[in-house]
């Protein structure tokens, strides 16, 4: 058995399956219980090291060459025809540089994604969708972020990554999927959205379950008010400041962030200018729909600082996290913690009404005799009486 996938790997033969796609883009494998082979770890795992032959050969090192697109058309086969790829974590592909895969808390639903390196700044993705329903193993190459407008129509691929699948369950505990998309269009600005799916009937269907921000529309028919729920919600925002603003990209890990103990989804909110802010609209799950309750600061922040306009800075020094917000009032506020503690932790000090000095790009709080300067490219400065007590650099490592 252990042939087939090195036949697989290497597209020796031609697979019939992928010459008779169905015109909905499902491709279906034989997995019923009965004939699923059995395979052993090692087995998958030479088998995987001769993809891995084979993609550099063909591509050379993903990390290194960009002289020829990445098309993995050998992966896409290898995942079309052998089920068993579901359930194998791809360790080594994924350390190669070949292909990112994020799969579902249960197992049932799987992404594969990669830069194809055409495009530069603006990213462009491939992408093969793997899910299971019931005994069989099913894969998609649509986009789904269409899915509710064009239901598993064929793209080829698609042009953003998926970063992150949350799997929440209905009062039925039926599973929901929010999967979590992003697209770079330049350097300077990018696309995060989460999309609701769901797999019935043996295909993903999108899934309408926010209910928005408490706008109600009259229902013609009836007379009677409903909230409007959508299968999706998005934005766009500036890449880079947010980096430097969110200690060296640590706010990455912020954007999208379920909390399980609430059941409550932090959805990012941008400001005019689409810079992220740091600040959150908030959904909660009540075993059917994420309905909207308001705006707030992340869970992850200590309670008594979530209530701000702006995250205008965070950083840390060798013992310090230093974090500055923008107030409602347009003043600003300075936060610090030891750097052994997290921002959920209680603050050591929190000072108010501090200044900004756009020549310098400093910012400045007075409390007493001493004065706490945060400065974006060069750290952290106290002052006794206008002379320097303290002075640590940002932490860039």
């Amino acid at each position: 058995m252990i042939n087939r996938f090195f036949i697989a790997a290497f597209l020796i033969i031609t697979l019939n399956g992928c010459n008779n796609k169905s015109s909905n883009n499902i491709l279906e494998t034989n997995t019923s219980k009965d004939s699923i082979p059995m395979f052993s770890y090692s087995e998958m795992k030479e088998a995987e090291m001769k993809l891995i032959d084979t993609l550099e050969a063909k591509y050379g090192n993903p990390k290194e060459d960009f002289e020829i697109d990445m098309l993995n058309d050998e992966l896409i086969e290898f995942v079309i025809n052998e089920p068993l790829t579901l359930d194998y974590p791809f360790d080594s592909l994924q350390s190669r540089g070949f292909a990112d895969i994020v799969t579902s808390e249960d197992g049932n639903l799987r992404f594969y994604c990669w830069d194809d390196r055409s495009g530069g700044t603006c990213i462009s993705w491939r992408s093969i969708c793997q899910y299971r329903s019931g005994d069989k193993v099913y894969t998609y190459k649509g986009d789904i972020r269409n899915l509710k407008d064009n239901p598993q129509k064929e793209e080829g691929y698609i042009d953003c990554s998926i970063s992150n699948i949350k799997t929440i369950y209905t009062k039925s505990d039926s599973p929901i999927y929010l999967v979590d998309t992003y697209i770079r269009f330049s350097s300077k600005w990018g696309n995060q959205s989460i999309e609701a799916i769901k797999i019935e009937d043996d295909k993903l269907v999108a899934v309408p379950i926010f209910v928005d921000r408490k706008e109600e529309y009259d229902n013609i028919n009836s007379g009677s008010k409903e909230y409007i729920a959508m299968c999706s919600r998005g934005f766009n925002y500036t890449i880079a400041d947010w980096y430097f603003r969110a200690n060296k990209g640590e706010g990455w890990a912020w954007l999208f962030r379920y909390d399980d103990k609430t059941n409550t989804l932090y959805l990012p909110l941008t400001d005019y200018d689409q810079r992220l802010s740091d600040r959150y609209s908030l959904y909660r799950f009540d075993g059917e729909k994420l309905c909207y309750i308001g705006d707030d600061g992340g869970f992850w922040l200590h309670p008594s600082i979530r209530d701000f306009n702006f995250l205008e800075l965070v950083l840390e020094t060798k013992d310090y996290i230093a974090r500055v917000d923008r107030m409602a009032d347009s003043t600003y506020r300075y936060v610090s913690w030891k750097n052994k503690a997290t921002m959920a932790d209680t603050p050591d000090i929190i000072l108010h009404n501090g200044i900004y000095n756009e020549e310098s790009g400093d910012y400045s709080f007075k409390h007493g005799e001493y004065e706490y300067i945060v400065n974006e490219n060069t750290g952290l400065v106290v002052k006794n009486k206008n002379k320097i007590i303290l002075s640590q650099k940002r932490d860039f490592d």
